[in-house]
Parts: C-alpha cells; sequence; structure tokens
C-alpha cells in the first residue's frame, strides 16, 4: 500500500512531534517512553528475545517529492533506548553503506514526544511504503531500490572495491553507546547522526530501505535488531510542512 505523506493528520502529528512537546527520557521515564510510539511516520521496532533495547522512529529525513537520487547521501534520524541494565552500543549499520557524522548539537538530550500512542508488539515492524530491495553483496553496500523484486540476482561482473566514504561526510566506523537506563536521539539536530552514503539506486518516497543494527554490550554479547529475512524497513519520512512538499 502507498503512503500518503501529505495527510493532514499526520502533518498534524509532525507539528506536535517538533513543538515543543518534548521530555527527557532519563532512567526514571525510560521504562514508559521506551514503550510507546513516536506520532510520525517511522519504524518503531526492539532487539529480540525479549531483550529491553528498542530503536523508535527511524526514517529517512524526508528530501523533496522526488526523494533521493542514484548516488546520493541520505541522512536518518532515531532513538535508541536501553532499558537494560549496562551500556549497550550501537557499532554497526547492515544492508546499505552507512557513516556516522557530526551533526548541530541543537536537540534537547535524548528528548521523545509525550502524547504519543500505546506501542504496538515489539515484532509488529509491517513495512508502510514499497520495498527497496537490497542485493547479496557486502552487508556493508547492499543496494536499495524502490518497488523492484526482494529477490534481484548478483550482478555476474566482478564488483569494483567500493571507495572509503570521504571525510566530510563522516567516519564509516560507527560507535554510538546507549547508557544504562538511557537513550540517545541520531539525528541532524542532535550531536551524532546516521547517513546512508551513495545510493546505488534511487530511493522515491513511496520506498523502504531494509536495515539491521547491530549492537555490543559490556558483557561481550552481541545482537542485532533486524535480520537479512526481517529487516528493519525504514521508510521516507514526511515533510515537517505542507511547503517542503
Amino acid at each position: 500500500m502507498n503512503r500518503r505523506p501529505l495527510v493532514a493528520g499526520a502533518l498534524a502529528a509532525v507539528a506536535v512531534a517538533t513543538t515543543g512537546l518534548l521530555s527527557a527520557c532519563g532512567a526514571g521515564q525510560l521504562a514508559q517512553t521506551a514503550q510507546v510510539q513516536p506520532g510520525v511516520p517511522g519504524i518503531n521496532t526492539q532487539a529480540p528475545d525479549g531483550r529491553q533495547v528498542y530503536v523508535r522512529n527511524a526514517a529517512l529525513d524526508y528530501s523533496g517529492p522526488k526523494g533521493y537520487a542514484q548516488g546520493a547521501n541520505a541522512p536518518m534520524s532515531l532513538w535508541i533506548f536501553n532499558d537494560t541494565r549496562q551500556v549497550v552500543t550501537l557499532v554497526g549499520v547492515a544492508g546499505v553503506q552507512v557513516v556516522e557524522s557530526d551533526g548541530a548539537n541543537t536537540a534537547a538530550p535524548c528528548a521523545v514526544p509525550r502524547t504519543i500512542p500505546p506501542a504496538a508488539p515489539a515484532s509488529a515492524t509491517t513495512p508502510t511504503a514499497n520495498p527497496a530491495a537490497p542485493s547479496s553483496g557486502s552487508s556493508g553496500a547492499s543496494a536499495v531500490k524502490g518497488k523492484s523484486s526482494p529477490s534481484a540476482p548478483p550482478s555476474s561482473a566482478s564488483p569494483s572495491p567500493s571507495p572509503s566514504p570521504s571525510p566530510s561526510l563522516g567516519s564509516a566506523h560507527i560507535h554510538v553507546p546507549v547508557p544504562a537506563g538511557g537513550c540517545v536521539e541520531l539525528s541532524r539536530r542532535a550531536a551524532h547522526y546516521l547517513q546512508i552514503v551513495d545510493l546505488p539506486t534511487a530511493v522515491d518516497n513511496a520506498s523502504w530501505v531494509p536495515l539491521r543494527f547491530a549492537f555490543t554490550t559490556e558483557d561481550g554479547s552481541n545482537f542485532t535488531i533486524g535480520t537479512k529475512n526481517a529487516p528493519v524497513q525504514l521508510p521516507v519520512a514526511v515533510p515537517e510542512s505542507p511547503q517542503s512538499s
């Protein structure tokens, strides 16, 4: 089903989310904030096996009515909540090439909307748009393509080595600690954000990009949010105002 990003209700929700209805997610509030979904379009999911680590409101930033062109860079916004008793660190994103970049650092620490409905079950990560098909290449440089078959065959030609990201784009080494009982915002307004670099194909506003978030814990455990067969299906966010369309 195609999304309708310019529905008035969605725009009103975005306005609420960006005009001050925010609350810091300290340890006392984390259990509540991690269990709710933001009132703006974005994927919401949880770590497997009941682990209390959550990704909330994850989406590619809106880039205009035509979406993202092939070769473009696509910044994303998301919150990570850690309701466990040890530090959890985001160490990688698989599915496409992603770098960590410096943001404007103007956001309140770990702020989320207060007026938001209860969360759906953690397994409910139903896509709201057409899938962007991953390639069968390496996890760090998989292709995305809107409205195409998810089983696209690999190219018979030998792939050329992927160039290292430019230092101005950010670091390919992702290291985002999320404190025990705390949370982190990753967006261009925050201290740091993630962005997909050099999109192998165009991504329109009705497509979503399959990703997997890799984490480590203080005790040496590793886990991912999203798998190859059931990735996190990252949509493109709706515009913040009618003038953005």
